[in-house]
């Protein structure tokens, strides 16, 4: 019930919109009980049917920030931004007035203007706003610009920020960057770029899962319904490719997405937590691709069959500059690695339980369908993203979208 009102909110219904509860479990029980259950929702529904009333939303404007006035250690403000529900559990910075102004003179917009709502709650993010969570997490000043080409980016329909959000599965944030800004402001792009010890990285991760949790009010046990959740609910996978690294005559991530080679971009995904390659044995690009092969399918996530539409989506194949130079230097490029992935990269019908995949829309695509059918990942090799990642070591990361979400890029401006 908690997650229906959630999602109603943020798709815009109307206030006191009517829900009617199916009491948990609805599968796996006996067909009697579900019909018990069916029999005494249909009758709810009449009532509600007949005798409701919708209520207009009140739109939120943007205003000033007022001002908060506390006197205490920093170890007292945390504890007191915590019991209101304004920071995660980490500690914060106090967002003081003057240290929210330096955030915001270095983005050159108003202070006021508004960069988008944020689900599930859609609270109105302004600059200001971010400016201070920005404050909180520790990010500093010329770090605005990438913050809030990340948040436009989170903020696009295709991303589904609102489903991500509130799922019950282990899904946060992709955040990758791109460009000359990756060596203007020290992201890093090589050894545990996506971990701790590089500011830059941890300082806008954090800040973003700030914004999204306060501001979008995606907060667990509710909306927020993560089964287990994963540290990057605090701090989200926030890196830097490693274009110092790519093979000869492959692109960067953003030149794949349509910008140019020179535009500092910043790539935003909604993903599962990656499944991590760790091949130190393969010595030809075809034995590495052995090892993807048993390691990603199309049940790495919602995807394949199961999800037919998700078959559409892009999907991030996060390759180690050691395994990238492997497959380079037996001759592969970056089209062909991707074709090869795709048609390796599969699983049988027969994988799937009983009732799983949706057969009539998968057998519109390929063909005829029995249980041995191989099941592709995608549709097109060129669904597949590739981006060099980290440093030293043979590991490479497979990272699969949240179902019906799409990676949004945005170009890094002032």
């Amino acid at each position: 019930m908690g997650l229906g009102k959630v999602t109603a909110q943020s798709q815009g219904a109307a206030e006191g919109y009517p829900f009617i509860s199916v009491p948990h479990p609805v599968g796996m029980i006996p067909a009697e009980e579900v019909r018990r259950k069916a029999d005494d929702a249909v009758q709810e529904l009449l009532g509600t049917a007949l005798h409701w009333q919708p209520r207009p939303r009140s739109p939120e404007s943007p205003c000033e920030a007022g001002g908060l006035g506390f006197e205490g250690s920093v170890h007292e403000l945390n504890r007191f931004f915590f019991e209101k529900g304004w920071s995660l559990g980490l500690p914060i910075l106090p967002p003081t007035h003057e240290a929210v102004a330096r955030m915001v003179r270095a983005t050159k917009r108003e202070t006021h203007a508004v960069i988008g709502q944020v689900p599930p709650r859609m609270g109105l993010l302004t600059v200001e706003l971010a400016a201070a969570h920005a404050v909180m997490a520790g990010c500093r000043p010329e770090y605005m610009p990438v913050l809030i080409a990340a948040l436009e980016a989170m903020l696009e329909p295709e991303v589904n920020w609102v489903g991500a959000a509130t799922t019950t599965a282990t899904t946060s944030a992709v955040v990758i960057v791109n460009g000359p800004v990756v060596k203007q402001i020290g992201i890093a792009s090589r050894q545990g770029a996506a971990g701790a010890d590089h500011h830059p990285n941890v300082s806008m991760g954090y800040a973003i899962n700030l914004i999204a949790d306060i501001v979008g009010g995606a907060k667990s046990p509710s909306p927020d319904k993560s089964t287990l959740g994963a540290p990057s609910d605090l701090v989200c996978w926030f890196f830097a490719e490693n274009e110092d690294a790519l093979p000869e005559g492959w692109q960067p991530l953003h030149v794949q997405r349509g910008f140019d080679r020179g535009d500092s971009v910043v790539t935003f995904m909604a993903a599962y937590p990656p499944a991590d390659n760790a091949d130190h044995w393969s010595a030809t690009p075809e034995e590495h691709l052995e090892w993807w092969a048993h390691l990603v399918s199309p049940l790495t996530a919602v995807g394949g069959p199961c999800e037919v539409n998700q078959m559409d989506r892009h999907y991030l194949i996060g390759i180690g500059p050691e395994h990238a130079a492997l497959v380079a230097g037996g001759g592969w490029s970056q089209d062909v690695f991707k074709r090869r992935f795709w048609e390796r990269v599969r699983s049988p019908l027969s994988a799937w339980p009983r009732g799983g995949p949706h057969r009539d829309g998968l057998a519109e695509r390929v063909g005829t369908l029995s249980p041995d059918t191989l099941s592709p990942v995608t549709m097109q090799p060129r669904q597949f993203l590739t981006v060099i990642t980290g440093g030293a070591g043979k590991h490479s990361h497979y990272f699969a979208p949240f179902p019906r979400c799409s990676p949004a890029s945005r170009k890094v401006g002032l």
